[in-house]
């Protein structure tokens, strides 16, 4: 897939997704940053199993429903064919952390639907 090296070899914490939402690289401080395995690009899970607890933004975070993960940037990035933005808030070894994540779908011409999507995760508040 285009843009794989480019993600691997970033700085920038971001990851690359498959038109079916399955990971393919991830830029090395975003594993460190999601405490995602190293084999994560070789078993490419799905975005939603990869092994991220995605919780709301209440007092008790509670784990996001169907409806709700459906609404996080990269996985809307595929649906709609556009640029998405949203509020991530992650489980991450008992500690809760929340990202501003900006999403992008990729195009490969002639094909007109997204190939795939690049996600970056920025960190909100203290880590």
């Amino acid at each position: 897939m285009p843009w794989r090296a480019a993600v691997c070899a970033s700085t920038d914490a971001c990851l690359l997704l498959s038109e079916d939402s399955r990971i393919v690289a991830v830029a090395p401080v975003a594993r460190e940053m999601l405490d995602l395995p190293v084999e994560v690009e070789s078993t490419r899970p799905r975005f939603l199993h990869c092994g991220l607890s995605f919780l709301d933004f209440t007092a008790g975070a509670q784990p996001l429903q169907d409806a709700e993960l459906a609404r996080l940037a990269p996985v809307q990035s595929l649906q709609t064919d556009a640029l998405e933005r949203s509020l991530i808030r992650i489980d991450r070894r008992g500690v809760h952390r929340t990202f501003d994540v900006v999403a992008s779908p990729l195009h490969s011409p002639p094909r007109l639907d997204a190939i795939g999507a690049l996600a970056f995760f920025t960190p909100v508040g203290p880590g």
